[in-house]
């Protein structure tokens, strides 16, 4: 009898971020929601593309987004395994082609998970205001998370709300220049903006949380 091999698939992300001049940790949110969509969006992950049959297989399943973070010489070694590295701000996030978790290479595997410390951004306690089509993602601020959760969270919730865009919003939202806005909300600014959300994520509960945990919405905004 064959037994199939269970290895989850995953896509997964790696962060720069060395000892002196760490990045801003709104930048390293931003800048994992594009690696996602970007990704998704490249050439070579469409029809006939070279990354095709591992994006679709990846994302035909339970999806599940893994946040790495790396230095020095362990940054330069991830950039041969392929992806596309998006520079945001302060912030470097490498996104990698989905694979099982077995069959990640070394130069990926062995980055490390646990997150560094970094500085915390504020909380947002007022409306939020874009002046051009932005896609915003919102951290549920009852949810106690890792910085590297809150990233995978974010590439996650970005994803679903790119995929619902229509062709308008997704020529609207290109012209203005793929604006990304991440934001920690209070309670009450969450709940506020949990109406607009065209994209919510639970966890699939695989590490820090339950599994069913809100975790972030996604939703187009624009001025006014």
């Amino acid at each position: 009898m064959v037994i199939e091999d269970e290895s989850p698939w995953a896509l997964q992300m790696a962060a720069r971020v060395e000892k002196t001049n760490p990045p801003d940790l709104a930048d390293v949110f931003a800048a994992a929601a594009l690696s996602v969509v970007a990704l998704l969006d490249d050439h070579r992950s469409l029809p006939g593309g070279e990354w095709h049959d591992a994006v679709a297989t990846w994302n035909g399943a339970r999806i599940r987004k893994i946040m790495r973070r790396a230095r020095a010489s362990a940054w330069e070694r991830a950039h041969t395994v392929p992806g596309l590295t998006v520079v945001r701000g302060t912030a470097e996030v490498r996104v990698f082609v989905p694979s099982r978790l077995v069959d990640a290479p070394p130069e990926l595997s062995k980055l490390q998970i646990q997150s560094t410390p970094l500085p915390e951004p504020e909380r947002l306690d007022r409306p939020v205001a874009v002046k051009a089509p932005t896609l915003v993602v919102a951290l549920n601020p009852a949810v106690d998370m890792s910085w590297g959760k809150r990233g995978a969270q974010v590439g996650h919730a970005a994803q679903r709300a790119w995929e619902r865009f229509d062709r308008t919003q997704r020529l609207d939202w290109n012209a203005a220049g793929r604006l990304v806005q991440v934001v920690q909300p209070t309670e009450d600014v969450w709940e506020s903006l949990l109406p607009q959300a065209i994209a919510t994520i639970r966890d699939g509960g695989f590490t820090e949380i339950a599994p069913g945990t809100l975790t972030a919405a996604g939703m187009l905004a624009r001025p006014g």
